[in-house]
């Protein structure tokens, strides 16, 4: 026979079901090859074979009918049985009566399909059908032959019932074992596709050139693919502080333009010092974390790597104790890698172009800027119909300072003064230098009036200060002249407003100098 056959042949011969008619076939046996070898029998054996059919049947018919468990069918049929291989005794010789072995047949069976305690009430029902049977033959036969066959049925069902027990145990362990692998399974699964998920995900980080286009796309991976309700990112910026760059609150993404300064807590320096994630089941037990107001219980924190040098601190937080497991630190910590990576390209992408738009001296927007933001400015001017002004501001004989001076006092006056010009403006004000010793400002939403106020309040500024700090020769007074220009009544593109504005200021140095002038 081969494997598989014989496998079949055992997972059949295991089914409850299966026995139960074997054991039918065994009892219908047993009978034929009575009735075919006894020297005389009852004729009343055919009524008990018909109602051993009977209920054999009718057993099957009736459960399927009415759905009742297989325990308890299989439980009342072997007491039926019990009742038949007793009433089979009857109508036989019952001192001599074969019929009684049937017993150890169904009491095992009994026991494998009900159970253990029904095993034990089925070895009592048959040690008081054998004695019922046996009564009048006490004082023939021998006590120990009795007290033996009655003791084998009772050690047979205890035995039948105690490996039917464990192997229940044992069945219900596999099945946990199946649920919990099952489970290890799915999550994993769930795992591998989150890890997979990051991976495309993050490669579109590293080609934003953004930093807060790559803060807004962190949130979003937080927050959609690891769905996590409480999040921070952090950037080192001192050995006690951090920057909070974004963070999702209950749910809600938030993102800092202007990074939150705040000092870097004893958990989170642990992440910095020794670069190994940290993770927390409950926060509650642990006397090293701060104490939260948002009912936080568990924490996972990661560090985030570039070049082998921690830049920043991830950390993830959970209203639930335990929430965060082995594969989430590991998943989160892909993320915190990625991240870092592209965080560090968009500031160093940030500083390459702001080498190109900032001059160095007197750290201003350079021209290129300038002409730059005055087109975007003069767009939405446009679009919304709201004011816009420029001012350009020109040292008066500047070149008599460098003449007398040197040049490097009058790098120190056009340091001076872009800061005196930074003062006398509002925060919205952009100041550039346009070159040589010429600044401009653009003014949004404001009008011409406004912008010859803010022109007047620059030229009283450096009127009444003193620039320059070399030791070598005293402070000087210098002054400027300034020139106004408005859209929309100065012109409607960026190349009108400059050239009006240049008109202005050449009128303001033509009337003596140290003056506003407008078109």
């Amino acid at each position: 026979m081969s494997a598989r056959k014989e496998s079949n042949l055992w997972s059949i011969l295991a089914q409850p079901r299966s026995i139960f008619w074997a054991i039918r076939g065994g009892i219908f046996l047993s009978i034929a090859f009575w009735v075919l070898f006894a020297p005389e029998y009852n004729h009343r054996i055919w009524a008990l074979v018909a109602f051993f059919t009977f209920y054999s049947l009718g057993s099957q018919v009736f459960t399927k009918k009415y759905r009742i468990p297989e325990e308890k069918l299989y439980f009342f049929t072997t007491i039926l049985d019990l009742i038949f291989i007793t009433l089979a005794g009857l109508l036989t010789d019952r001192k001599e009566s074969e019929f009684f072995y049937l017993y150890f047949l169904v009491i095992p069976f009994g026991s494998y399909a009900s159970g253990f305690f029904a095993g034990l009430l089925l070895a009592l029902l048959s040690s008081i059908f054998y004695l019922s049977l046996n009564v009048k033959d006490f004082s023939i036969l021998p006590t120990s032959h009795v007290l033996f066959k009655i003791l084998s049925l009772w050690i047979l069902a205890v035995c039948m019932g105690i490996v039917v027990t464990e192997l229940k145990n044992s069945k219900s362990k596999l099945l946990r074992m199946f649920d919990i692998l099952n489970q290890r399974t799915s999550e994993l699964e769930k795992s591998q596709a989150q890890i997979e998920t990051i991976y495309e995900t993050s490669r579109t980080l590293v080609e934003k050139l953004n930093r807060d286009e790559v803060v807004e796309e962190i949130l979003n991976i937080v927050q959609k693919i690891l769905g996590y309700n409480f999040f921070s990112l952090f950037i080192l910026k001192d050995a006690n502080s951090v920057s909070l760059l974004g963070e999702i609150k209950d749910g809600e993404k938030i993102k800092y333009t202007e990074p939150k300064v705040e000092t870097r807590k004893k958990v989170t320096g642990g992440v910095v010092i020794w670069g190994k994630p940290v993770r927390i089941f409950d926060v509650t037990k642990e006397p090293d974390y701060d104490i939260n107001p948002d009912g936080i219980k568990s924490f996972l924190a990661v560090p985030m790597l570039s070049r082998g040098k921690v830049i920043g601190v991830m950390e993830a937080c959970s209203t639930r104790a335990g929430a965060f497991l082995e594969q989430d630190e590991r998943i989160f910590s892909i993320l915190a890698g990625s991240s870092a990576l592209a965080i560090e390209n968009a500031l160093l992408h940030q500083m390459t172009e702001e080498l190109t738009i900032v001059d160095e001296l007197t750290g201003l927007y350079n021209y290129r800027y300038f002409t730059r933001k005055l087109r975007t400015e003069l767009k939405r001017a446009q679009r919304y119909e709201h004011p816009l002004s420029v001012i350009m501001v020109d040292i008066d004989w500047f070149k008599r300072c460098n003449d007398t001076y040197g040049h490097l006092f009058g790098n120190m006056v056009l340091q001076e003064l872009a800061l005196r010009i930074k003062e006398s403006v509002r925060d919205v004000d952009l100041v550039c230098r346009y070159g040589g010793e010429e600044f401009v400002v653009i003014l949004p939403l404001t009008k011409k009036a406004d912008a010859q106020m803010i022109g007047e309040r620059i030229r009283q500024r450096v009127e009444r200060d003193e620039f320059g700090n070399n030791r070598e020769s005293s402070k000087v007074k210098i002054t400027v002249s300034l020139g106004v220009a408005s859209y929309p009544e100065n012109g409607l593109t960026a190349k009108e407003l400059i050239g009006k504005m240049d008109q202005a200021l050449y009128l303001a140095k033509g009337h003596g100098k140290n003056l506003v002038r407008t078109i």
